[in-house]
């Protein structure tokens, strides 16, 4: 669980707040292991389809049939029709 917990956390779930996290000494290093720098949190989760506030997942449809996400159209040749 406490794993869990971190990654909540770097994805921005309520519940796991910073403030909120307890053992603090679970978000150690976390910026260093976080997502990265191509595209924002927000625009991670956009595209993947969640919603960490309502803890809902939206559109899917590209995953399960093997095509690029909304966006990332210009890479549709690197995926088999």
């Amino acid at each position: 669980m406490l794993v869990l917990n971190r990654i909540k956390q770097q994805l921005g779930y309520p519940e796991s707040a910073r403030d909120i996290i307890k053992p603090k000494t679970l978000l150690t290093a976390v910026e260093q292991y976080s997502m990265g720098h191509s595209r924002s949190l927000d625009e991670y989760l956009k595209i993947v389809g969640l919603n960490v506030s309502l803890k809902e997942v939206t559109y899917t449809a590209w995953c399960e049939t093997g095509q690029p996400p909304p966006g990332f159209e210009k890479h549709n040749h690197l995926y088999n029709s």
